[in-house]
């Protein structure tokens, strides 16, 4: 995991400013770090790597899903990809329905089963949220939520459902820490920025 923290920061899909303009989340949230997904996608052997890791994780849970359905637009990737993995059906979820052809939500899939819902990273839990009750409302069973990245913030958004991550924000500073890549002071402000912004989550 230490390996995989270190690709993640030397590929640049994980990105840490130290002073303003922060990043900016589709939430609206600032934030010191970006984790983008994307570019983890043109690197094949990590990408095999996530899957079976994440493979594993699943299995060793006991979690029973028949379908894996992706968020879009991070997710759909990584829900093939495990969709091949076990051999199951794949399909994905539209945050709002095609205004044209059949205007579905729930892509790919045409009957109701129970599946595994997976998306990039979850950060304040809303998208996972919002597209699991879109899943509850077409009659599937959502018996998981799987994710690449967790800013393991408090949230009592997915509580209903078990939660499977590959890597925390918590765990891989320290690892970023431990190899040098990040100062004793920026280390303090990551860490009190999470505090903040979990603060501020729980009040919600």
């Amino acid at each position: 995991m230490e390996l995989y923290a270190r690709f993640l920061w030397e590929a640049g899909v994980a990105q840490i400013r130290t002073a303003p303009p922060w990043f900016q989340w589709s939430s609206g949230i600032e934030s010191p770090i970006y984790v983008d997904h994307r570019r983890l996608l043109a690197h094949p052997t990590w990408r095999r790597w996530v899957v079976e890791t994440l493979a594993k994780k699943l299995s060793t849970a006991g979690y029973t899903f028949r379908a894996v359905v992706g968020i879009a637009t991070g997710g759909i990737a990584w829900a093939a990809w495990l969709g091949d993995y076990f051999g199951l059906p794949v399909g994905y979820v539209r945050p709002q329905p095609k205004v044209h052809g059949l205007s579905r939500r729930v892509e790919g899939l045409t009957e109701p089963t129970s599946v595994l819902l997976i998306e990039d990273l979850i950060s304040t839990g809303q998208s996972s949220h919002r597209v699991a009750a879109i899943l509850r409302e077409e009659g599937f069973h959502v018996a998981a939520v799987a994710a690449l990245w967790t800013y393991d913030l408090p949230s009592d958004l997915l509580k209903a459902y078990p939660v499977i991550c590959l890597l925390s924000f918590p765990h891989a500073i320290a690892y970023w820490q431990k190899i040098g890549f990040l100062s004793s002071d920026t280390i303090h402000a990551l860490r009190q920025w999470h505090k903040k912004l979990s603060d501020m989550q729980k009040k919600e």
